[in-house]
């Protein structure tokens, strides 16, 4: 089952927003399928702030800012239709954590950092 009409253009809106205000240079931040080696995690999320829908985004950035290698690896997903986002509420949510996340990490060159 795909997701609705609204919820894939949302999530391209949201993608392309990351891609330019924080220069995080992935497709997709948002799958919740996430590997990190134990030094990694402690580091990322030692210092992660972010609890919303962004946290992804925030781990990446992180990870990215801390010279670790990240990986955009394919997967796959099966859409979860108990899974909801409020269209009031939600994308207000996700723009301030995004410029929260980008206030953050501070003017660090993301786009340098080190993928592969």
């Amino acid at each position: 089952m795909r997701q609705t009409l609204l919820r894939e253009s949302l999530g391209r809106l949201f993608n392309r927003l990351v891609r330019a205000f924080l220069r995080i240079p992935f497709r997709d931040t948002q799958c919740g399928f996430k590997l990190f080696r134990r030094e990694a995690a402690r580091a990322v999320f030692q210092r992660a702030r972010t609890d919303g829908f962004a946290f992804d985004v925030e781990a990446i950035g992180l990870a990215l800012q801390l010279g670790y290698v990240v990986r955009e690896m394919p997967v796959r997903w099966i859409n979860d239709p108990e899974s909801r986002v409020t269209l009031l509420r939600h994308p207000a949510q996700m723009l301030g954590d995004l410029w929260r996340i980008r206030r953050s990490l501070g003017d660090s060159s993301l786009h340098s950092a080190r993928q592969r």
